[in-house]
C-alpha cells in the first residue's frame, strides 16, 4: 500500500459520454471510486479506507452493471452474452482483490488501481461505448 501512482485524478470528459444519463452517471461514479482509491493510496490508508473502496465497488457492480445489463438485454444487444461475461469477470476480480486484501497480501491496492484504470480504458471507454453506439445504429435502421 505504500506505493504511489504517478497519474493524477481522472476527470470526466464529455467525449466519454454515451449520451444516456443512466450509464453516464454510473461511469462518473466509477471515476470517483478510481480517484478515491488513488487518493487513499497516496496517503497512509487505513483498513477502513480500503474497505470503503471495496464497498463502493460492490455497490457499483450491483447497481451499474446490473442496470446496464438490463438495458442491453431489453434493447436486444447482439453481443449481450459477451458483455455480461466481462461484467462477471470484473466482479470475480473485485472479489479476489478483496480476499487478497483481507489476507494481508502486498500491493493489493496498487494492483486494484491498475485493474480499475484498465477497466475504465478498455471496458467503459471502449466496450460500453461500442455497445451503445451499436444499439443506436440498429435503432436508426
Amino acid at each position: 500500500m505504500a506505493g504511489k501512482r504517478s497519474c493524477g485524478p481522472f476527470v470526466w470528459k464529455e467525449e466519454y459520454s454515451v449520451n444516456l444519463d443512466l450509464i453516464d452517471n454510473h461511469h462518473k461514479k466509477f471515476i470517483d471510486i478510481l480517484n478515491n482509491l488513488h487518493s487513499v493510496i497516496s496517503h497512509k490508508p487505513s483498513r477502513e479506507d480500503i474497505s470503503d473502496i471495496f464497498f463502493s465497488l460492490v455497490y457499483y457492480a450491483e447497481n451499474h452493471l446490473v442496470n446496464e445489463e438490463i438495458y442491453l438485454k431489453e434493447s436486444e444487444y447482439s453481443s449481450f452474452n459477451q458483455h455480461k461475461e466481462k461484467h462477471n469477470s470484473f466482479v470475480g476480480r473485485i472479489i479476489k482483490f478483496q480476499k487478497d486484501f483481507k489476507e494481508g497480501k502486498q500491493d493489493v491496492c496498487e494492483d486494484l488501481y491498475d485493474f480499475l484504470k484498465d477497466w475504465l480504458k478498455n471496458h467503459i471507454l471502449k466496450d460500453d461505448r461500442e455497445a451503445i453506439s451499436s444499439l443506436k445504429e440498429d435503432h436508426n435502421k
